[in-house]
């Protein structure tokens, strides 16, 4: 199986992008013949999902990379079956919202449905971060920040121990009212390990072998060191 944790692999063009061999790398993951399933973040949203889906299509096949088949997976195919699942070599996880995209996939048993994948996944910014075995949801308002009630991890679908932080350079700038989103990770990286992904650097995962390309930051337990790139995350554990 092949993985690839991303913040986001296309450009403001639409072009695929190609920094520290992005696109080498995920062209020869893929068979001769590609089916794919894009899997929403915002399943009842099916206007959106269709465009984002076809504008993923047309950006590969720009780049020479080329879908036999592009389906959906949102509300109009919640009875999707296992095998009508794995029989796609190419899973696409939509960005979104986690606890959004969590509760679809908890909702359709996704993760027991996707035991036993052997193709290619993708994963985008929150579908990077709900592919880990435990999906961290980033502060989104100042409410959120300020409410102790606010569920800040959920069970992911367990393709990685890596839990990432897309956009991170982007991220941590953010300020939610007064409170500074650094702040709030670096407090959530109590007892964990968090991986920030600035744009263009990506985690790529080849039967369970892990290796950062780009720079990236290492979050462990409240301090923050940057680091270039040829990382193996497993070295977390």
């Amino acid at each position: 199986m092949k993985l690839f944790l991303t913040s986001n692999p296309f450009l403001a063009n639409g072009e695929i992008c190609s920094e520290n061999d992005f696109l080498w790398n995920f062209k020869y993951s893929l068979p001769y013949e590609t089916n794919a399933l894009f899997i929403s973040s915002f399943y009842k949203d099916a206007i959106t999902n269709d465009r984002f889906a076809s504008k993923i299509k047309d950006s590969f096949n720009s780049a020479a990379v080329f879908f036999k088949t592009m389906d959906v997976l949102d509300y109009r195919s919640l009875t999707m079956t296992k095998e009508e699942i794995l029989a796609h070599n190419l899973l696409i996880f939509a960005d979104g919202d986690v606890a959004t995209q969590n509760d679809f996939f908890r909702a359709i048993g996704l993760k027991s449905k996707l035991e036993g994948y052997d193709g290619t996944i993708l994963g985008i910014g929150t579908g990077a971060m709900n592919l880990a075995q435990e999906a961290y949801s980033i502060p989104e308002e100042e409410s959120d920040i300020t409410n102790p009630d606010y569920v800040r991890f959920y069970e992911g679908l367990g393709f990685t121990k890596t839990q990432i932080i897309p956009r991170y350079d982007e991220t941590i700038m953010k300020k939610l009212g007064g409170f500074s989103l650094r702040d709030r990770i670096v407090t959530d990286s109590a007892g964990r390990k968090f991986l920030g992904l600035p744009e263009g650097s990506y985690l790529m995962s080849t039967d369970g072998h892990e290796l950062v390309h780009g720079s990236f930051y290492k979050i462990i337990d409240k301090s923050i060191s940057k680091e270039e790139a040829g990382f193996m995350p497993k070295s977390f554990d």
